[in-house]
This record gives structure tokens, sequence and C-alpha cells, in this order.
């Protein structure tokens, strides 16, 4: 509360080095009193170490997403008190903006000591948080821990005890270390929590700093492939196994290096997810997808099946705003026939879905497109979402495709979701078929269409041009 005697200039001071919303130190704050802290430690070289704590509130989009920003503020409020309960009066918590939130600690003893704050910080996140209309929401966090050690031991060894602690060695940085350098440690360290499955604490290691390096590289060679054209999708064929045909293709994209080499997805699509650089990068895989899928249709003898053509979708792309618009005027200037698309999504896109997303997959089925829900048995709402979600195709994960015939485990799953696919009306399609073991096994089981190496490996689109001219039978 400001008070009546307060000066102008105070009031202005404070609003300058705090967040608005929750009263914490802001970012220029921080930065100056971790500034301190360290020259504090280099002056006493007795004095124990210098511990950066960044901690990240998991799938905090899906609140704001779900029960509004006015609800997701109260929720960072509420979350910026309990830091500050649990935290001395001594230390600094700040607030970066978002949900984002960062804790100084100084003359830490080692990294049992900072571990144990960190669980307590975890905690007093995730117990249960009352927001409007008495709704009970519950939210954890990832933290990624940075040292700067002192005259203190500040390198020691994070056993990963419980299932939320990550393992490690946490060698703490010099002295030397600027505040700067601390930050980014200790924001890599929660980027590898958050990898490592969320609600866990990460200690940092040199390693890690490499790996961070790599993925700012993944990002600049991305941007620099988008703004110059270095896009290339390719497709592999989907395969109708009852009559051995050529069904469709899915759109894979790679990224053409400066050196000649095709960049596969798994170096970039990661960091383009984390960047937001998947919208930009989805919206050019549907112009170019709806483009070739309007060619192949111009090659098939009227009436026959539609060469479908399909393409990931990513939970970003459905939560940005006015997509299935873009969609629908991308096919429209293509000349493409909107049934011969299909737009895939993961069960976990589906496990963080919103009521937007919903919404915005509803519009696509009105275009005319049709939806697939892909890698089915991994996630965990599948009958849920088979329900709510007006689906088309349901493609079997190629984990458990890799068993057939040989594990009788997952030959019994994947005879399960073929008999509930088939129930439901849906076409299934297995994944990752790499032997003739696994096509005759899909076959007896009464699987629709099939995927794989064993099948045909992803090519330029001239590839499967000359595989429909050629009438080509598996």
């Amino acid at each position: 509360m400001t008070l009546a005697f307060e000066s102008p200039l105070r009031r202005a001071l404070y609003r300058a080095l705090h967040d608005p919303l929750t009263g914490l130190a802001n970012r220029g704050l921080l930065m100056d009193q971790l500034g301190q802290a360290l020259a504090r430690a280099r002056r006493r070289p007795g004095s124990g170490a210098v511990a950066v704590l960044f901690l990240d509130l998991d799938r905090f989009k899906v609140v704001n997403d779900s029960l509004g920003h006015a609800v997701g503020d109260d929720l960072l409020v509420e979350v910026a008190r309990r830091l500050e309960w649990v935290m001395r009066s001594a230390d600094t918590v700040g607030r970066l903006g978002g949900d984002e939130f960062v804790v100084l600690v100084e003359d830490v003893a080692g990294v049992d000591e900072v571990l144990a704050l960190a669980r307590r910080l975890r905690q007093a996140v995730a117990a249960p948080i009352t927001v409007a209309a008495g709704q009970r929401v519950v939210v954890t966090a990832s933290v990624g821990i940075a040292l700067a050690a002192g005259g203190a031991d500040g390198a020691g060894n994070a056993d990963g005890a419980g299932n939320a602690d990550g393992a490690g060695n946490a060698e703490g940085a010099p002295v030397t270390a600027t505040p700067s350098s601390l930050l980014w440690d200790a924001d890599v360290a929660m980027y590898r929590a958050k990898d490592a499955g969320r609600d866990r604490i990460q200690l940092f290691e040199e390693g890690l700093r490499a790996g961070s390096l790599g993925r700012f590289r993944s990002e600049a060679m991305l941007r620099h492939a988008l703004a110059h054209g270095d896009l290339r999708l390719y497709y592999q064929p989907l395969v109708d196994l009852r009559s051995g045909g050529l069904a469709g293709a899915e759109a894979l994209v790679r990224l053409q290096h400066p050196d000649g080499r095709l960049v596969p997805p798994a170096e970039f699509i990661p960091v383009a997810e984390e960047t937001g650089l998947v919208v930009p990068l989805g919206a050019w895989v549907v112009a170019e997808a709806a483009a070739q899928a309007a060619a192949w249709q111009a090659l098939q003898p009227v009436g026959s099946p539609p060469m479908t053509v399909s393409v990931n979708l990513s939970g970003r792309q459905l939560l940005t705003p006015g997509f299935a618009v873009e969609v629908g005027a991308s096919i429209a200037r293509r000349g493409a026939d909107a049934s011969h698309l299909c737009f895939e999504i993961t069960e976990t896109t589906l496990l963080d879905a919103t009521g937007d997303s919903v919404a915005t997959l509803e519009r696509l089925k009105e275009l005319g497109v049709a939806l697939a829900i892909d890698d089915f048995g991994t996630g965990h709402s599948s009958l849920t979402w088979l329900r709510r979600l007006p689906a088309d195709f349901l493609k079997v994960d190629r984990t458990f495709v890799a068993g057939l015939g040989t594990d009788p485990g997952d030959t019994a799953i994947v005879r399960a979701v073929l008999d509930l696919g088939q129930a439901l009306g849906l076409t299934t399609v297995a994944e990752g078929v790499e032997t003739p073991e696994q096509l005759v096994a899909l076959r007896d089981l009464g699987c629709d269409w099939a995927q794989g190496y064993h099948l045909a490996r992803p090519g330029p689109a001239e590839d499967v041009t000359t595989l429909l001219k050629n009438g080509t039978r598996w």
C-alpha cells in the first residue's frame, strides 16, 4: 500500500524496480542485487556460495487459456506470496515476467542446503490454490539452480532422491561469474528440468551450457531457413493394406543446412516449439502440403479415392488466433480440395489441449479436412479424446508396431487399438513398419493403412508422384 506521505519520487523509483503485478523485484533490481551479492563474495573469500534458483510454472498457459488471464494473474500473485513466505528477509525474490520467478540466496553452505531450499519452494508452489468462484488449482514448478562458489565448497553431488530432483554434479561457478552468466546457467538448468518431465529440480552442469548453445545455434539456423526459403518437405507414402495401393503421404519437414545436408526435424522442431517459431514454420508446411495435394489431385482419375496428405500440428498452432481461417485461405489459394488434407495431433498435444484448441479443431473439421490422433496408446486420455474429438484416423504408435510377432504384449495392444478404431468407424494406420513380418501381421489383424521404411522411406514429392503415375502396388 502506498502511504500518503511518500514522495512521488519514491513511488516512481519503486515502480521502476518492482514487478507491477506481484510487487516482487523486477529484472533490473534482481540483476543489481545479484551483482552486489557476487561482489560481496569476491571481497569475502570465507563466505558461502551465491545461489540463483530459476522457477518456471509448468503448463501455466493451460490455466491462462482455460480459466482466463484474470485467474492466471491471481495465481501468479499467490505464487509470489508463497515464495516470499519460504525465503528469508535477506533473500531476493523476483519475477522476470510471465510465469518465471527467480530467487537469489547468499552465503549458501553447499549443495545440500540449496537443494533443501528448492524442495521447500517447489512444495509451497504445488499446494492447491483457490481462485475465482472457489475453484482449486494445482500448479507445479520446474527449478534450475546455479551456484557461484564463495570460500565455501560450492560443489557437490545431487543424488536425485525423490521423483523430482535432477541428478548431476553441481560445480559452483567461480566468484568471477557475472549476474548475466549465473542467471543464464540457472535458466539452462530449468529447461533441462522441463525436458526431464517437469516438476523437477536440476543443478547446473557445464555440459548443460554446451546443450544450450546448441539450442541457440539451432534457433538461428531455423530463423535463417524461414527467411531464406531453406525448408524442404519430404513425403512418406501411406499404403492401403487392403488394395496394396498408394493411399496418401505424410508431409515431413527438413531444413537445408548451408553445408548442403538436410537437417532432420528432431534437431530443430523442439527449438521451434520452445521459441514459437513452430507457428510460421507450420504455416509454411500447410501451404506447401496444400499445393502438393492439389498437384496430386490433378493426376488422379475422376472418382478415385482422395490422395490424402497428412500434416502434423502442434499445440501452439492450435492456440494461434485465426489459425483455422488461415488454413482455409491457404487451401483456397492453392486450389486444393480440403478433403485431401489430414491434420495429425499427438496424444501429448491433446493432453495439454484447452477449450480454444478444441474449438480450432472443430473449425478445421468444418473446412472439410480430416483429423488423425497420432501416437495412439502413449498418452493418458485416449478414450476421452476419442469421444470428444471428431477424428477420422487413428494411428498406432510405432513402439507397439515394433513388437508385432515377437512381443505378445505389443501384439495384444495393437489388436486392441485396431479393434477400437474399427468399432468407432475410424481408419486405422500403423506407423513404423520395418519388417515383412510386421506387415503380414498388420494385414492379418485388419489394419487399414500403414507406413514405414519397409514400405517406403520419406523422399521428395517427385518420388511419390512417380509411385502415383505408375500405379505402384505393395
